[in-house]
């Protein structure tokens, strides 16, 4: 059971209550987590504003190995949920979601990928970065695509670590 009741629309101030409407009919239904986010409605509207802000020039499957890596390691049910769906729509295997815990040594992953992991799963459990690692994403990215990863992955701890202390639930 949540710790905070998700809102429905007509229980949300009206400026949450106007978010919760555009992403219902942009999505077709509010995940629970905006919903539960709606209790703050600038917060709601800095996590829409962010989650829009982090597709945004990244390979995709970039951006989903980042994010399915965080729900891994924070054991998120909901974001492993919504993220194994957009990770395979965005080219990520089978192979690959099932072998994340052990990314080091599967033949599943490119270099590119590798380090991604390598800076998601280091940012997320001690909150820094390897120099070689850096090193690496600094030839292979732009500095931009460096920020948005460094964003998904803020997002990710974010919204999987909420998710989790306040027992939003599915959908």
């Amino acid at each position: 059971m949540p710790h905070l009741p998700p809102l429905r629309n007509d229980e949300a101030e009206a400026d949450a209550r106007a978010a919760l409407e555009h992403l219902e009919a942009r999505l077709g239904r509010v995940p629970n987590m905006y919903r539960t986010f709606a209790h703050a409605p600038r917060i709601l509207s800095a996590a829409i504003s962010m989650a829009q802000a982090i597709r945004a020039d990244l390979d995709p499957k970039l951006r989903e190995l980042a994010y399915l890596k965080v729900t891994q390691i924070t054991n998120c049910a909901v974001c492993r949920h919504y993220h194994i769906a957009l990770g395979r729509k965005a080219g990520v295997t089978e192979e690959q979601i099932n072998d994340l815990a052990v990314f080091e040594s599967s033949s599943a992953f490119t270099d590119i990928e590798r380090d991604v992991l390598r800076f998601t799963d280091q940012w997320s459990r001690v909150s820094t970065v390897a120099a070689d690692v850096m090193a690496r994403l600094r030839r292979a990215l732009s500095p931009e695509h460096l920020v948005i990863l460094a964003a998904t992955v803020a997002q990710a701890n974010f919204t999987s670590r909420f998710n989790n202390t306040f027992g939003v639930e599915l959908p």
